[in-house]
């Protein structure tokens, strides 16, 4: 009994320890939630797990998982409102966060804060960047008073807005917070909007630890497809897989120019261009040329059902391995690469015209003759 007592006190020490591996939220309501009481936990857009507003009040227990970040979503906000955004609860340990709703029109994303610094300083950035959008669109807004709006103008006009006010913002952010894991994370969510010079300062300014952190090496995986994407250098071979499950390696297509066009099933400018994609396709068609379209989905399931759908007649590929990031730094789809025989990119070019215009039909038209 006297050997078995300090495994038995161990064991129980270490089972505590594992049941307090977990992120507690405890949330308050005020105001009519009009018979929608249930929150519900979202992980990468599902539905996880649910609990019901009792009396204004709200406990979720989820595990607490290293750079997994937990989100919440209200029925409230699913009926009353035309978008409504998960929210994510950045805890980087386990512990309690409590959380304030104060404002139903606002939802989560104006709660109050408290009991963990890494999410208090999330809420604290999205509540500053709200207001920077606000600014940015009275700004563009005021520019086109009497003009139309929502045209290409309009959306160029906000772009500049972006780059102006946004980029500095989250910039000036993750400057503030670079050796906290707030930091690591406000980079990795926003790196496709940053600009690759701003973003290899920012990295190189986190600490070792948060350069290990998820995040952190996403950003590195990126800065890496920065330089492996730049003109001229050799594509760093890759093998995917086809709706069919079969391996294809990129090497097998050397001899032939081929048009790389990420894009994915819920990108709408993508599918917008795939009926002038298969007029190119139907015109370069030869031994000498090939589209080969690899789609960023995160689910097999949504990719194929939008290649039944969409009936592309070039060769398809999933990206699983993170190719469109560490190997050509993609920020936006659709976005093409053009590669020659040898392996070597030609060029890069973001999203497809109908006028046949871009950069990348210029180049076909020059190398094909017609």
């Amino acid at each position: 009994m006297q050997k078995l007592l300090p495994v038995l006190v161990m064991t129980g020490f270490a089972t505590s320890a594992v049941a307090q591996q977990k992120i507690v939220i405890k949330g308050t309501v005020k105001g009519d939630l009009k018979g929608y009481n249930k929150v519900y936990v979202v992980e990468e857009g599902e539905k996880k797990d649910s609990v019901e507003v009792k009396k204004g009040r709200f406990t979720i227990h989820i595990p607490w998982v290293k750079d997994g970040i937990p989100s919440l979503q209200a029925e409230y906000d699913m009926h009353q409102k035309p978008v409504f955004p998960a929210f994510p609860v950045v805890a980087d340990k386990p512990g309690t966060v409590y959380l304030e709703v104060v404002d139903l029109a606002k939802g989560f994303r104006a709660a109050k804060i408290s009991g963990n610094k890494t999410a208090a300083a999330f809420q604290a950035f999205e509540q500053g960047r709200e207001q920077v959008r606000l600014e940015m669109v009275a700004a563009v807004n005021e520019r086109f008073k009497d003009k139309p709006k929502r045209d290409s103008a309009y959306n160029v006009a906000f772009q500049e807005q972006i780059t102006q006010r946004l980029i500095p913002y989250i910039c000036n952010f993750v400057e503030t917070h670079a050796d906290t894991y707030i930091g690591a994370y406000i980079l990795g969510r926003y790196q496709p909007v940053i600009p690759a010079q701003d973003l290899e300062r920012l990295y190189n300014k986190l600490g070792p630890v948060q350069k290990r952190t998820r995040p952190g090496t996403e950003v590195e995986a990126r800065l890496l497809g920065f330089k492996r994407a730049e003109p001229g250098k050799e594509v760093v071979d890759f093998t995917l897989n086809t709706p069919e499950d079969l391996p294809v390696t990129f090497s097998s297509y050397r001899g032939k120019y081929v048009l790389i066009d990420f894009w994915s099933s819920w990108c709408g400018p993508c599918k917008a261009a795939f009926p002038y994609m298969k007029e190119l396709y139907q015109h370069y068609k030869s031994d000498q040329f090939e589209i080969l379209g690899i789609s960023i989905d995160q689910k097999k399931s949504a990719w194929l059902k939008e290649l039944d759908t969409q009936k592309l007649p070039w060769p398809q590929l999933l990206d699983t391995k993170n190719v469109s990031v560490n190997g050509f730094a993609v920020t936006a789809v659709p976005t093409a690469y053009l590669i020659s025989p040898e392996g070597k990119i030609i060029m890069k070019q973001v999203g497809f015209g109908e006028n046949g215009d871009g950069e990348i039909e210029k180049k076909l038209k020059e190398l094909f003759g017609k």
